[in-house]
């Protein structure tokens, strides 16, 4: 499988996202503010490719290392990639699941034409998933430790913090 460096060298993959985003300036601004590595995934990405971890063996038209990672990164800017789970045997005969990541055709779209639209609504649902996160977490915490027990780490890390985040009302 090819990486995406090899056919979306930095300076091409710059330049094909001016291109594909011309006259969009909340997407072009976005685009300056993006890593290499993020920068040639999501060109490969708006280009209509599938990418995934190099040195899986999963179908996908390009690998990249740490595809998760710069997934992630991406989701980080408020981007639409989509992860599809495919499930795939081990090198040692397992059962494993992979990721590939993609941008749907109509987010393409929606991104093109209506930019801080789509954003938001990114931001809308990694918050949301942050949020999910955070409540199993909490859960976990509370099986382990009880309400007792997380009320004094909020405790100390209100004191190792200073001050609550805002909006928020300190532990008593």
């Amino acid at each position: 499988m090819q990486k995406v460096t090899d056919l979306y060298p930095p300076e091409i993959a710059r330049h094909k996202l001016q291109n594909h985003f011309a006259g969009n300036t909340v997407m072009l601004e976005l685009i300056q503010k993006l890593n290499k590595t993020s920068l040639c995934t999501f060109a490969a990405l708006c280009d209509g490719n599938v990418v995934t971890t190099s040195g899986y063996n999963i179908t996908a038209d390009l690998c990249v290392n740490r595809a998760s990672a710069v997934a992630h990164s991406l989701k980080q800017k408020y981007l639409p990639v989509t992860a599809r789970t495919i499930s795939t045997k081990a090198d040692v005969g397992g059962a494993v699941k992979q990721a590939a990541f993609c941008i749907d055709e109509d987010d393409l779209a929606r991104l093109k034409s209506e930019p801080e639209k789509m954003m938001k609504e990114c931001e809308r649902n990694l918050n949301s998933q942050k949020r999910t996160n955070a409540q199993k977490e909490m859960s976990r915490l509370y099986k382990e430790f009880g309400e007792d027990g997380i009320l004094a780490l909020l405790r100390n890390v209100a004191r190792s913090n200073g001050t609550p985040p805002p909006g928020a009302h300190p532990a008593s």
